[in-house]
């Protein structure tokens, strides 16, 4: 758990420090205007429902990309709700490998990031459970490779080499809440230009 501003509300998302997810929640906290917040980091999901349940003041943060959103969404369909979504990058992810193994073969690997790369270029398949935690272990030499976030990379260039930058990824992010928000009309923002662009491209020439 870590108290970034005391007071207000309480946004929970995947922890530790440093994973795209508090950093997505900074930046849509900026973007609300919310001027007194906390972040409370959670490892699993489930156990974020149990935190934001029953509260009004408390709200779970998760990337689309992670497996079991729907399971997330479906627990307690009752008593908590989407409530917003928002478009936001990852960090910049990369394939780092540690500069002392040639030919790696065990990889640490976020399951919502696998579609990134070809599992058939590892022997085994590592899951963890954040990228943060996956720089960790591969410096502490858990495995040969870790997909992470790159800025690991520059901190450590005696120790680790890059394979693959992958970079930022957009991608959205879906805020839960126990307040109902949908009335039975589409909730966003106004986006006509995406579409007019799209028109003009498709016109004959």
């Amino acid at each position: 758990m870590a108290a970034i501003q005391d007071g207000g509300v309480t946004l929970v998302t995947l922890g530790p420090a440093g994973t795209c997810h508090e950093r997505a929640v900074h930046s849509y906290a900026d973007f609300q205007g919310i001027a007194s917040y906390r972040v409370e980091f959670i490892e699993d999901f489930f156990d974020g429902l149990e935190r934001v349940r029953g509260r009004g003041d408390a709200f779970l943060i998760q990337c689309s990309a992670h497996p079991g959103v729907h399971e997330v969404t479906e627990r307690h369909w009752r008593e908590v709700f989407v409530v917003d979504t928002f478009i936001y990058p990852t960090k910049a992810l990369a394939v780092l490998s540690r500069r002392d193994v040639e030919r790696p073969r065990t990889l640490g690997l976020v399951p919502a990031t696998a579609g990134y790369i070809d599992p058939e270029g590892w022997e085994e398949i590592v899951d963890v459970i954040s990228k943060p935690v996956v720089a960790k272990e591969l410096l502490e030499g858990r495995y040969d490779s870790g997909l992470t976030h790159l800025e690991h990379f520059y901190e450590h260039e005696d120790e680790l080499r890059l394979d693959l930058e992958i970079g930022e990824i957009d991608t959205t992010w879906v805020v839960y809440g126990t307040q109902k928000r949908f009335d039975g009309k589409v909730i966003g923002i106004p986006s006509r230009e995406l579409f007019e662009q799209a028109e003009l491209s498709s016109s004959p020439r």
